[in-house]
């Protein structure tokens, strides 16, 4: 008992010693060690809860905020390893078919999981580049690294995010936000076949379960008056438009001009601006036998848009609120604007409908090209809103109440120091993923860009190091902007 109290107290002490460092500027550059010569791993502070400290080095507030106990403290020297052999060595070239192989995972040298899975490609433009993402189905589940019991998971390259850090910042906002739920994630290193394969971000597959997004998984036979009204899990995404593939040659599920996924999968559409809203689960929506939930879920779509962009969409009772559960929506919007993620409201945009209950915005997902990180639709620039372009949330900002909510709850963040730990947080994972990135980028390219993300501000820095100082500097210009223009 009496070592555990002594370990317990030096690491809230590494933490307290790290933060107030960084408050000081010892991070300043976004690599220098904030606890010299430390290498403690995320995981040995699992067991400090939170500790209270000021996390305000740039604001006025001084206001202390929960310090979460994975805040990265120092560099780490080793990542685990996850080693995936397919059988016969069969090489991963498909997004549609699953190979059959075998996973070990180890720990400072020691195996902690192990078991036969399938693997396939996954991902939309993320896997046409070198470093490729890959969707992992597990024989047995398994808890991993802490996770929660699953057989689904998903490897992100993060081949686009030179930081190798921006869902990983997105994720922690989202959790100190209070989200029903966000995905939970670990930084791994992978080899295939023996061939290190580099920095991966082993995440949870987003996916209606107990640990996940937890609500009912409907049978066909759910169709009496309570059960059939949830739950649901369904993601809005231009990709599934109805028109998409009439000019998207380049898309592998386009085939002479018929969007191949579209077909396989259930969608309504918007009458107002938004893109399709496609059922994720059930995924048997399309069958015959589920017509009463196909005609469920589409009613409560055409019910919400019709409350939404009708004469009486500030009513409580009548109105949006009656259809949308506001907190989460304003959450999602927050997450989404601060972080100008381009595919915020139009891609990756999950929504889950409650059994009895409202519709939930999130769970969040894809953040690798935000923070700066492309160069289309102006999410390049740190000013100008982009997320609440979008139909429903431009018709949303239109209800005062809303706009106040939104401005009130800002400002929460702010006193808090939720906002202000972003900066704080991101220095402090770069410093922790120091070592492992120089290892990424001997494999990997630094400075290899697509086109479209090349822009103004990002014309590829050319080392991980002034990758996260323009994160950093891009993310504090439109924190300013966003707090000036919430703040009028």
């Amino acid at each position: 008992m009496l070592g555990t109290t002594k370990g317990a107290m030096v690491r809230v002490a590494i933490i307290l010693l790290a933060v107030l460092l960084q408050a000081c500027g010892g991070g300043s550059s976004g690599l220098k060690d904030p606890v010299a010569k430390s290498s403690i791993p995320a995981s040995s502070v699992a067991a400090v809860s939170s500790t209270a400290v000021s996390v305000s080095s740039h604001s006025s507030s001084s206001s202390a905020a929960s310090m979460p106990a994975d805040f990265p403290v120092g560099t780490i020297d080793a990542l685990p390893l996850l080693a995936i052999t397919t059988d016969s060595g069969a090489p991963i070239v498909s997004k549609e078919t699953y190979v059959n192989g075998s996973y070990s995972l180890a720990v400072d040298g020691g195996v902690v999981a192990q078991g036969t899975l399938e693997i396939r490609g996954r991902g939309n433009s993320t896997w046409s580049w070198d470093k490729k993402p890959y969707r992992l189905k597990l024989t047995k589940a398994a808890e991993i690294l802490d996770m929660p019991s699953s057989r689904h998971w998903v490897l992100l390259a993060n081949y686009a995010d030179k930081t190798l850090m921006r869902n990983d910042i997105a994720f922690m906002f989202s959790r100190s936000l209070g989200m029903e739920y966000t995905t939970r994630s670990q930084h791994v290193e992978v080899s295939f076949n023996g061939a290190y394969q580099g920095v991966y971000q082993l995440v949870e597959h987003l996916r209606v379960a107990k640990d996940r997004v937890n609500i009912p998984e409907m049978k066909v036979g759910d169709t009496d008056p309570e059960k059939i009204t949830g739950g649901y899990l369904m993601e809005v995404d231009f990709r599934m438009h109805k028109d998409y593939c009439k000019t998207a040659f380049w898309e592998s599920f386009c085939v002479n001009g018929v969007n191949l996924d579209r077909e396989a999968t259930f969608c309504v559409d918007s009458s107002h601006g938004m893109n399709p809203f496609c059922i994720d689960t059930p995924e048997t929506l399309l069958e015959a036998s589920w017509s009463a939930q196909r005609e469920y879920i589409t009613k409560y779509i055409a019910d919400t848009e019709a409350a939404l962009f009708g004469d009486k969409f500030a009513d409580p009772q009548l109105g949006y609120a009656a259809y949308i559960d506001v907190d989460s929506a304003i959450n999602y919007f927050l997450i989404n604007e601060l972080f100008k993620n381009p595919d915020g409201a139009v891609a990756s945009f999950y929504l889950y409908k409650k059994r009895n209950g409202k519709l939930f915005f999130g769970p969040i997902w894809d953040f690798d090209l935000a923070l700066g990180n492309a160069g289309y639709d102006d999410v390049d620039k740190s000013y100008g809103w982009h997320v609440r372009k979008a139909s429903w949330f431009d018709r949303l900002f239109q209800d005062a109440a809303f706009k106040a909510k939104v401005k009130t709850r800002w400002n929460s963040l702010k006193a808090e120091g939720k906002l202000e730990y972003i900066f704080q947080y991101a220095e402090a994972r770069a410093t922790w993923l120091d070592k492992q990135q120089k290892k990424n980028y001997m494999l990997w390219s630094v400075t290899d860009f697509a086109p479209w993300i090349l822009h103004g501000s990002h014309g590829g820095t050319g080392s991980y190091e002034a990758e996260v100082k323009e994160l950093v500097r891009w993310q504090r210009e439109r924190y300013n902007w966003l707090d000036t223009e919430l703040n009028k």
